[in-house]
């Protein structure tokens, strides 16, 4: 579920915009996503995120089309970015001199803010209900969105600490994204007939990882077999190191956070190294 802005020029000769100029519109941080959905900072492509470093959510999508400038907002979020995302919308609009934008297909005024923050306040509540019903009912053990930082699976426990507020929600979202941790994602090599998928830790990093391995929206399909490479190239198979990681932290109702020293990693060699 999202909000989709198109921003159109009005005069005769219309400005050719790059996104770098956008961007310094709006002063917010930026960055883009890899294809594990993390973000890198400070990086801009044709899709770019914006976002508030000091309330992290889940990031507005700018892109151009054409001599048009396309904002995406992903609900459910939290009530700073939503007012964010209309702020945005002002300082473009501003900047182009238009006083009137396309929400969701409709020409709507700059005037009528106010009237879409309390819309997208109430489609982000209508979908952290949903959220709320679906692990309760058990119907889903969990569901995956996407924060501006990382992937984020909400579970019961999740759920339980949002307790259906919004703004349990914000502080839930910039909470968990502003932990200073790794969060580890898997590469896939083919290896003879096979795929592999391989993650990587480092000594004395509290590093995210999943409890089963698996690559986001099943984007890449039939690995048989999964390793972390933990030390100068060498690896052990996934199931001997999430059981042999030592004390875990819990991260989220997917991933856990391990943190292994110098001996640790020695040790785990040792005792489980795999050729790939």
């Amino acid at each position: 579920m999202s909000v989709s802005v198109r921003i159109k020029q009005k005069s005769l000769f219309k400005k050719k915009l790059n996104i770098n100029e956008i961007i310094e519109w709006t002063g917010l941080s930026y960055g883009v996503c890899d294809e594990s959905y993390r973000l890198r900072e400070g990086e801009m492509a044709e899709h770019t995120l914006l976002y508030n470093k000091n309330r992290l959510a889940r990031g507005i999508d700018v892109s151009l089309d054409g001599t048009d400038v396309v904002l995406l907002l992903s609900l459910p979020t939290s009530p700073a970015e939503i007012r964010e995302f209309y702020g945005v919308i002002d300082r473009i609009c501003g900047k182009l001199k238009v006083k009137t934008y396309i929400r969701e297909e409709e020409q709507v005024s700059l005037n009528d803010k106010d009237k879409f923050i309390e819309y997208d306040e109430r489609g982000s509540m209508a979908g952290l209900e949903d959220i709320q019903e679906k692990i309760e009912t058990d119907e889903y053990k969990r569901l995956e969105i996407f924060g501006v930082l990382n992937p984020i699976s909400l579970g019961l426990a999740e759920v339980k600490e949002i307790g259906g507020s919004l703004a349990a929600f914000e502080d839930y979202l910039h909470r968990i994204q502003s932990l200073d941790v790794y969060y580890a994602a898997p590469r896939v090599y083919r290896i003879g007939e096979k795929l592999v998928g391989i993650y990587a830790v480092g000594a004395d990093i509290p590093s995210v990882v999943p409890d089963k391995p698996y690559i986001v929206l099943n984007q890449i399909q039939g690995i048989e077999e999964w390793y972390v490479m933990v030390k100068d190239g060498k690896t052990v198979r996934y199931e001997d190191f999430i059981n042999n990681a030592g004390e875990k932290q819990y991260y989220d109702a997917n991933h856990v956070i391990v943190t292994l020293s110098d001996d640790n990693i020695e040790d785990m060699v040792e005792r489980f190294y795999a050729e790939i």
